[in-house]
């Protein structure tokens, strides 16, 4: 989330380590207000901050929280109000993003719509094969018959993304005849239409990228693994950190909260799924914008 004043100075609203790491490596100018005697989280600061920058309030108390970030951003001359949903959400009651939420509207002058938000599922995966970036074998259908045959083609297994009569993507993997039948017979049911994406199923550990993004610039805030997948070297972090900014930049996002999935298997990284958690309706469990395959493990149903 991003108030548009002076885009080097930023404010991080109780920000977990990988926004606060982010926000520092990338060069911002920052100040936090944190809730907790004992922040930061996980131990030292990843370099210095003056004991000025670092505010203190009550994240149960949206009011003060509030006049709080309002203050600061008009004090500093602050450029951008940053937080993760689930960095707020952790142990929290109800009230502290809505009071960032009312910052930034009593505060950001008038702007168009989202900037460049992530498309759908069959653009981003044309986009990224088009580039070589996480490519996968993937075909488009325009008919559920037609969809069921690419299928067969592939041969199984298989994704298969396609959207419903709201809008919601729905990401199904296919295993053998029977679930190819199962899944016909519920996309013809539920209505979903054109374009379905049918596409190779992919394997291995999945791990869940959370970034914000500010102006363009995209902060890697956090990489986790999924059930029992194991801690990477930072070799390959470094190369899923750079393989979701290029996502990021190829669809020409710039700003909002996006989380991305990746597969780690034999064939290296691939992207799995890519949302905008902060864009999605209340009750909707289905990405809104997906790019990639489900997998074996954790596959996203």
């Amino acid at each position: 989330m991003s108030i548009r004043q002076a885009a080097e100075r930023v404010v991080l609203a109780r920000p977990g380590p990988g926004l606060l790491h982010a926000a520092v490596d990338a060069g911002l100018d920052v100040w936090v207000v944190s809730d907790t005697a004992g922040w930061p989280p996980g131990g030292a600061l990843p370099s210095p901050l003056p004991p000025e920058r670092i505010l203190r309030a009550d994240f149960g108390d949206a009011a003060a929280l509030r006049a709080l970030l309002a203050d600061t951003v008009l004090a500093h001359g602050i450029g951008h109000v940053l937080y993760l949903a689930g960095d707020l959400a952790r142990g929290l009651a109800g009230g502290a993003a809505s009071a960032a939420e009312a910052v930034l509207k009593d505060l950001a002058p008038p702007r168009p719509g989202p900037a460049g938000t992530l498309p759908d599922a069959v653009a981003v995966r044309r986009v990224l094969n088009q580039s070589r970036t996480s490519a996968v074998r993937a075909e488009e259908a325009r008919t559920v018959a037609e969809a069921y045959a690419t299928a067969e083609d592939f041969p199984l297994p298989v994704v298969i993304k396609s959207a419903d009569v709201y809008g919601r993507w729905w990401t199904v993997p296919v295993h053998d005849r029977p679930g190819l039948d199962r899944w016909a017979e519920r996309a013809r049911a539920a209505r979903h239409g054109a374009p379905y994406l049918v596409e190779e199923l992919l394997t291995g550990w999945k791990f869940h990228v959370e970034t914000l993004t500010v102006d363009g610039m995209h902060l890697v805030a956090g990489i986790t693994p999924e059930g029992d997948a194991p801690p990477l070297p930072e070799a390959e972090r470094a190369g899923i950190r750079a393989t979701v900014r290029a996502l990021l930049d190829l669809v020409g996002y710039e700003r909002g909260t996006t989380r991305t999935d990746v597969l780690v298997g034999a064939r290296g990284s691939r992207i799995a799924a890519a949302v905008e958690p902060d864009r999605r309706r209340p009750g909707d469990h289905r990405s809104r914008a997906t790019a990639g395959s489900g997998s074996e493990r954790g596959t996203d149903r």
